[in-house]
């Protein structure tokens, strides 16, 4: 008897959402051109450290999983990524626990956040040049 079972593949998807006050400060406190800048270098920085805590995580060293999710957490609340802020503060807290499985799951979406937010940011820089 040959019979097939159809495997769901889950995505978990949430919607990049940028607090555009933020950004407003960012313009209303530089030049348009200054707060691009800083912008653009904050978004590096988190592309950055997404690779390191990445591999933090691959490689058992927790406290520097807490030192980048702090470093992460700060950049994003800057440029107005609060949601991927908080993740980033939850993970740098879990780094420090045994709860394995739930700072697996909280690097995750820390990673899937930050890749998603950084695609959507550049998408609309990329529609405003």
């Amino acid at each position: 008897m040959n019979t097939q079972h159809k495997v769901a593949m889950l995505r978990p998807i949430e919607p990049v959402s940028i607090d555009p006050a933020c950004l407003a400060l960012l313009r209303d406190t530089n030049s348009a051109n200054q707060a691009d800048n800083n912008v653009a270098e904050a978004l590096e920085d988190v592309a950055l450290g997404l690779s390191r805590i990445a591999g933090a995580y691959r490689q058992d060293r927790f406290d520097d999983i807490k030192t980048e999710g702090i470093a992460i957490g700060e950049i994003a609340g800057r440029i107005g990524l609060e949601r991927m802020a908080r993740v980033a503060f939850t993970v740098a807290t879990l780094a420090k626990g045994s709860d394995g499985v739930a700072l697996s799951a909280n690097l995750a979406r820390l990673v899937r956040l930050g890749n998603d937010a950084l695609s959507e940011i550049w998408d609309l820089q990329d529609q405003i040049v």
